[in-house]
Formats: structure tokens, C-alpha cells, sequence
């Protein structure tokens, strides 16, 4: 018999690919199993339960919230219509660009080893990014060669010039 939550079209080498090893009921936590188990039936019945208790809420409180929202984005008619929100809320959008292409760039070339957090370049002949810790083309360290290495090239390279 099989497990259900086993993986069947594995890989065409018959190794078994890594989405389908984090699914073991043995890795899995103790809530994402009880979360399975519950009927699917009784959580859309929980989810539109709390949908409708949102909405219940919002209509009660409608003019709070949209006034609350309106003060704080800067919508409400200062001196102008969205003068508020172009001198307030609406100015943070270029450093929110600012932001969000820095965390793209960063993990566009972050190390694909899991834990690891530095950035990297493309391993040839891969898909993957590794730091220099992680590529297979560096010998060991951090950099390809040590402090002592680069201190006696130094000292070679004054002695030629002298």
C-alpha cells in the first residue's frame, strides 16, 4: 500500500524530489496534521463564519473606518482634492519602490544553499546561485586564497619593481 501523501511521478531518475520529502507525516508539524484532518466541509463553514462576522463589523463601524482611513491616507479634501495623500501617504510609494527592489535584487542573488544568506553568483551549468562559500569552483574559504598568499604576492611584486 501506498502513502497517501507519497509522491508518484517522481523525477525520471527515481530520486525523489524535494517538495515530495518535506510531505512525510514523520517531518510534518503536529498543527499542519491536525489541520489535515479536520473535514473540508467545516472549514469553509469556519471561514465564511468569520467572513460574515468581518462584515457584520464593518458595516456596524463603516463610517469610523472610512473616516479613520481617509484621515490617515490623506484623502479627506485638505486643500485639495488628494493634496493630503500626495504630501502624505502617497510620497512613501518611491521608498516602498525603493525597498522592494532592493529585496528583489537581494534575493535574486542570494545563495540557493538553505540557511544561507550571502549573496552569490550563477554555478555554469546550473539554474542555481552559490556565495563563495558554496561554489564548487572556489578552494575552501571564503576567497580563493588566504591573507598570507596575498601578503607574500605583495612582497613579490615590490621586489620586482625594485
Amino acid at each position: 500500500m501506498s502513502n497517501s501523501n507519497e509522491n508518484t511521478a517522481g523525477p525520471a531518475n527515481g530520486a525523489e524530489s524535494p517538495a515530495a520529502s518535506e510531505l512525510n507525516d514523520e517531518q510534518a508539524s503536529d498543527v499542519a496534521t491536525w489541520f489535515d484532518n479536520i473535514p473540508r466541509g467545516l472549514k469553509l463553514g469556519i471561514a465564511f463564519v468569520a467572513i460574515a462576522v468581518i462584515a457584520v463589523v464593518f458595516a456596524t463601524w463603516h463610517d469610523f473606518y472610512i473616516h479613520w482611513f481617509q484621515v490617515h491616507t490623506g484623502t479627506i479634501n485638505e486643500s485639495g482634492p488628494y493634496y493630503g495623500f500626495w504630501s502624505g501617504f502617497g510620497s512613501d510609494i518611491g521608498e516602498a519602490t525603493i525597498v522592494v527592489g532592493i529585496v528583489t535584487v537581494y534575493r535574486h542573488h542570494n545563495c540557493h544553499v538553505k540557511g544561507c544568506a550571502h549573496l552569490g553568483r550563477r554555478v555554469d551549468g546550473t539554474p542555481y546561485v552559490a556565495c563563495p562559500k558554496h561554489h564548487p569552483d572556489h578552494q575552501g574559504g571564503k576567497r580563493s586564497i588566504s591573507f598570507e598568499e596575498l601578503k607574500a604576492a605583495h612582497k613579490r611584486a615590490r621586489e620586482a619593481q625594485q
